[in-house]
């Protein structure tokens, strides 16, 4: 038994699959080296493993031996992130990107593409490698799905020869380098989830603070404290206040555009009724003050509201 566990989670369902995964692994070690047949003795003692009697006492001292290190659970937090950004814009392109050619939906060998003019560089880890530690460069020529559901990426190496392996042995670097790439021609979005931005309720900015559980040792988030207003801070208004999503603020100001008349338009805007084009001058003149109000930026909507809603 090595002299300490560094598990990949520290949920309790999954510290006892660990150690009970280390048991049987263990256990077969020993079946191998003293050649014995456990199957046949359990079939001549009434279903009883000789192990039986010890599982128990091993198990409690791998839990023994366990070591909690952050750093690790936090990058593997991130890869796992990393790996499902990935296999999303995949999915999305039937489930084949190319990434040295421009192909999708179809392998590379199968019909020609043309070349991008970069591709992703990643470092691969397989035991099986020749390399030194099982490390090797390559480049990343096309991700895919296969008929497993297997996320996989076809590599080109230094002698120039193509092999697939699973994304899960890109190191953490190569999978950065990838999810950026794929940012980088448009596979992966950039746009910002008006639905997971929390702004404040009364003047829409996010320069906000609330109370919340924390795992001091992770340094992760946990929850919030609860729902009252007095568990929040927003700094522009220098008061405790609630809080509302992006999505619903922009809403909000949105309506309290829609409802201006004429008048109050032409105030805000600066343009004139009696300067539209010729025509129909009250459809003109809002036309002109809908492109006004939607040129500017969600900072720039926010000042105005708040000029005119006292805020």
């Amino acid at each position: 038994m090595p002299c300490c566990y560094f598990p990949t989670s520290l949920g309790e369902n999954s510290i006892l699959k660990f150690g009970g995964e280390e048991f049987r692994r263990v256990k077969d070690i020993v079946c191998r080296r003293y050649n014995f047949d456990e199957d046949k003795y359990i079939r001549e003692n009434v279903g009883v493993s000789p192990f039986d009697s010890v599982r128990g006492n091993f198990e409690q001292e791998v839990y023994r031996r366990l070591r909690k290190d952050y750093a690790h659970l936090s990058i593997i937090s991130i890869r796992k992130s990393l790996m499902e950004k990935i296999r999303d814009a995949v999915e999305k392109e039937n489930n084949i990107i190319g990434t040295f050619y421009r192909n999708r939906g179809v392998h590379y060998r199968e019909a020609e593409s043309p070349e991008y003019e970069t591709s992703p560089i990643v470092v691969v880890h397989n035991s099986a490698f020749y390399g030194y530690g099982g490390y090797e460069s390559a480049t990343v020529y096309e991700l895919f799905i296969d008929g497993n559901g297997k996320l996989l990426c076809t590599l080109n190496g230094e002698a120039g020869e193509d092999f697939d392996e699973p994304i899960g042995q890109v190191q953490t670097e190569g999978l950065l380098e990838i999810a950026h790439w794929l940012e980088e021609h448009g596979f992966i979005s950039a746009d910002v989830n008006d639905n997971e931005i929390v702004v404040c309720e009364e003047c829409g900015s996010d320069n906000i603070q609330t109370q919340a559980w924390v795992d001091p040792n992770a340094r992760t988030f946990i929850g919030t404290t609860g729902i009252d207003r007095y568990d929040n801070w927003c700094d522009e208004c220098e008061d405790h206040q609630p809080f509302c999503t992006l999505k619903e603020f922009k809403e909000r100001m949105q309506e309290w555009w829609d409802s201006l008349d004429a008048n109050q338009m032409e105030q805000i805007t600066g343009c004139r009724q009696d300067k539209c084009p010729a025509g129909d001058n009250r459809q003109g003149f809002a036309e002109t003050c809908n492109e006004w109000w939607e040129n500017k930026g969600y900072d720039e909507k926010r000042k105005i509201w708040k000029e005119h809603n006292n805020c």
